[in-house]
């Protein structure tokens, strides 16, 4: 099966993908004008590791071009857990739970386990199909749940900015999802067309 050639979904994903990125953009402006510095520097971090993950997750079938791009993306990487670090532990503070409730730091720290996960994805990619494929794939659908979770918790708290905010993110990380499956996909058939060669009885 030929992967590369062009599908409807392949054709609209894109303007997907860069729509929602151009939304978030306009949302993180917001978040610096209207929400607290912590939030906006948190998103900002936030951005940086989406764009650092985007850019990787297209990437993954091919080598990096030089050492700069190499190291550019690692120490881009390095600030941005270091601001999203700093930003939990921020929501985690027993003053800011106190004036803002704790929603702010299980989704924070929600979303640090989950792109930790999506470090396993690109850096020790496992055989498709396998336990750790599935453990990896159950975790990340029920961190997602927590997020939705999370979103619909501010939206009858009638937080709409965090409430758009979150799904915003979801749909974003969705796109880095469909990145790491389109490489997955041909693994699937290239195990499943392993499987079918091999001998009766082999395991």
């Amino acid at each position: 099966m030929n992967h590369t050639a062009a599908s409807p979904a392949s054709r609209w994903f894109p303007w997907f993908k860069w729509t929602v990125y151009g939304l978030l953009a306009v949302n993180i402006v917001l978040f610096l004008l209207h929400e607290t510095v912590t939030e906006g520097l948190d998103s900002l971090a936030w951005v940086v590791l989406l764009l650092l993950f985007e850019w990787e997750t297209s990437q993954m079938d091919k080598p990096y071009l030089s050492s700069w791009e190499r190291y550019g993306i690692h120490g881009g990487r390095i600030a941005a857990y270091a601001l999203v670090l700093w930003s939990a532990f921020g929501y985690s503070s027993a003053a800011y739970i106190a004036e803002y409730g704790a929603v702010d730091m299980w989704n924070a720290w929600t979303w640090i386990l989950i792109v930790l996960i999506l470090e396993y994805d690109v850096y020790v990619p496992g055989r498709y199909g396998h336990w750790e494929w599935r453990v990896r794939n159950a975790l990340k659908t029920l961190l997602y749940g927590a997020l939705f979770v999370y979103a619909l918790l501010w939206g009858l708290d009638g937080s709409w900015l965090d409430f758009y905010d979150a799904l915003l993110w979801i749909l974003c990380f969705f796109a880095i999802e469909l990145n790491i499956f389109a490489i997955e996909a041909p693994e699937a058939d290239a195990d499943a067309a392993t499987a079918a060669e091999a001998p009766a009885g082999t395991d």
